[in-house]
């Protein structure tokens, strides 16, 4: 049975982390405020750490309990008491926010959000009071807006080149030790040489985690000579800063979270069994913010196959990239005694990391990296120069260039990840512009069917050649017309042999409900009752056919035939609706069925 988060005095919250199964207790019975006030807060925060919330780790559940506490100083010194709940009002959520004043405001925005998540949907607080903390804005600031931000093609390919050098440096470094370790089992280097000495470090290092020490935990002589411990313990493993470019390289590559890449684990499942040189590696990853029903998720790592160069190729493949991280820490997770991707060895224990072996890489790796590689940090940047290096910004800038949905909905990358972006928006109005202007050149150029009233019918009885002129036509043409020997389903074919659809001379094989786009389709009176009958039959259809199909098929016909009878006068109409027939009404059917163009 899950333990309760709010502890039974009513004052105290539980959390328990799911990543390193820690428990922190946190007390609110010290805060200066009624009794009442102190045990809603603390049930407020026990509501948002449940099992089935997305906080999971201590981080998070402490910036609530903050916020919490912080509005509870607040309430404690405004000059309107606030006893209960339902005494909060507005003004204490201004007075809230007027606190962080003098803070940057991304910090005063992380501020409200949090504690607008912690009691925006409370019932004890009145009305009103949610409204003012919902009216909440700090000015100039859209915390969003801030980390919506992504990097040109030239900044990112600066930041590319440097992780790809990061990890290829790594990568020789640890291969070249492991090739003079293979040499020294091997027996193969010259007795009394350096290489020797340097074997014998490394295979006591690799088999024990440990190298000889003084009593003052200075390395030995032996040590020193080999260039001490950091160089030595470095050949056959990976750094802070090496683990932190991996991390990003990730990110660049798969476009997932940085926090996220950082807790895969190493074990994988290949569908290949391995075999192949091409593939892909099944990753089990967790993303708490996704809510208990997804956060579990599963990473589909690809090799890519857009280069033949090998070289090229491992640095810009997810695959080849996770294969490389696991086989270099292989030593590191041994010895750490841990089953995570990411292991390496710090160069110094301190009072905080007693070990080591780093089995837990956090963002500020990321950030250590970059300052120590020559990237300027954010107040430090000018514009135009050299880029600060963010995860977010690099995750950011990966899900714009691949356009596909990485741990979210696709709803979620359009409105969340690109259409902040001012590329992304230029390029939704160059693609909105070409389409407006489509539709609009189409318009122009959609073809009515010429309608032949019934007093051109008599004219061009009475007088062909004047009637031929008039229409466009050759006189021959529009006798099979009018005479009915050029008649289609819906209309008539001034020449079925000189059809748009086909090589001139050749009969038409157009179907025949797309008879009214062509050009050479005429209408005439007698056949307005088969054309109704058609309206009704299109009118029928769109009750049983989905929307989107029905408006796309036949959406346009409808509306061309609804222009041919508007030609006619009303008592045409009438006439012609009394006059339809069951055989209009089968030859129709026939048509909608595609039985008229099997004939």
């Amino acid at each position: 049975m899950a333990k309760p988060r709010l502890q039974p005095d009513g004052m105290s919250v539980l959390f328990l982390e799911e990543s390193s199964g820690r428990s922190t207790v946190f007390d609110f019975a010290g805060l200066s405020v009624s009794e009442d006030i102190r045990r809603w807060l603390a049930a407020a925060v026990a509501r948002q750490i449940t099992a089935r919330s997305s906080v999971k780790r201590l981080q998070t559940a402490r910036s609530l309990v903050d916020a919490a506490r912080h509005f509870a100083v607040v309430l404690s010194q405004h000059p309107v008491p606030a006893q209960c709940p339902a005494d909060i009002v507005g003004d204490h959520f201004a007075a809230f926010r007027r606190r962080y004043e003098h803070l940057k405001p991304r910090t005063v925005a992380g501020y409200v959000e949090t504690l607008r998540r912690l009691l925006h949907e409370d019932d004890r607080l009145s009305p009103s009071a949610r409204q003012g903390l919902a009216a909440i804005r700090v000015r100039g600031m859209s915390r969003r807006e801030t980390t919506r931000q992504t990097y040109t093609d030239a900044q990112w390919q600066v930041i590319m080149t440097a992780l790809r050098r990061e990890v290829r440096t790594a990568r020789d470094r640890i291969y070249g030790a492991r090739r003079l370790l293979a040499d020294y089992r091997a027996g193969d280097l010259p007795a009394g040489s350096e290489h020797l000495l340097l074997g014998e470090l490394l295979d006591g290092f690799d088999r024990t985690g440990q190298l000889p020490r003084k009593a003052n935990t200075c390395g030995t002589p032996e040590v020193a000579r080999c260039g001490g411990l950091v160089t030595v313990a470095g050949m056959l493993c990976l750094s802070p800063h090496e683990l932190a470019a991996f991390a990003l390289l990730l990110v660049t590559l798969t476009g997932q979270n940085y926090g996220t890449i950082a807790t895969w684990p190493a074990a994988h499942f290949r569908p290949d069994g391995g075999l192949t040189e091409d593939g892909v590696a099944l990753v089990e990853a967790c993303k708490p913010r996704r809510g208990p029903e997804h956060e579990h998720m599963i990473v589909a790592l690809e090799d890519l196959l857009t280069v033949d160069d090998p070289e090229h190729r491992w640095s810009r493949s997810p695959l080849r990239v996770y294969q490389l991280l696991l086989n270099l820490t292989g030593m590191a997770r041994r010895h750490a005694g841990t089953d995570k991707l990411f292991a390496g060895r710090l160069a110094k224990t301190t009072a905080a990391a007693t070990s080591p072996w780093i089995t837990t890489l956090r963002i500020q790796h990321g950030q250590r990296w970059a300052e120590a590689r020559g990237f300027p940090t954010v107040a430090a940047a000018e514009p135009g120069g050299t880029p600060v290096v963010s995860a977010r910004c690099l995750r950011l800038t990966a899900i714009e260039r691949r356009r596909r949905p990485v741990a979210h909905t696709a709803t979620t990358m359009r409105d969340i990840y690109l259409m902040p972006h001012p590329v992304v928006q230029d390029q939704s109005r160059t693609v909105i512009a070409a389409a407006l202007e489509a539709e609009v050149t189409k318009a122009r150029d959609h073809f009515r069917v010429p309608v032949f009233t019934q007093a051109f019918v008599d004219l061009a009885r009475r007088d062909p050649r004047a009637a031929a002129d008039q229409a466009g036509v050759e006189p021959d043409q529009l006798a099979g017309m009018v005479g009915g020997a050029q008649d289609t389903v819906l209309a008539s074919c001034r020449d079925h042999r000189d059809s748009p659809y086909d090589p001139a001379g050749t009969v038409c094989s157009a179907s025949f409900l797309t008879c009214l786009d062509c050009s050479n389709a005429r209408a005439l009176p007698r056949q307005l009752p088969i054309q109704m009958a058609a309206i009704d039959a299109l009118q029928d259809l769109r009750r049983h056919t989905p929307p989107t199909l029905w408006a796309r098929r036949y959406g346009p016909r409808l509306q061309q035939l609804h222009d041919i009878i508007n030609a006619f006068q009303p008592a045409e109409i009438d006439h012609a609706r009394r006059a339809i027939t069951a055989q209009h009404r089968q030859r129709i059917s026939d048509l909608l069925e595609g039985r008229w163009d099997l004939q």
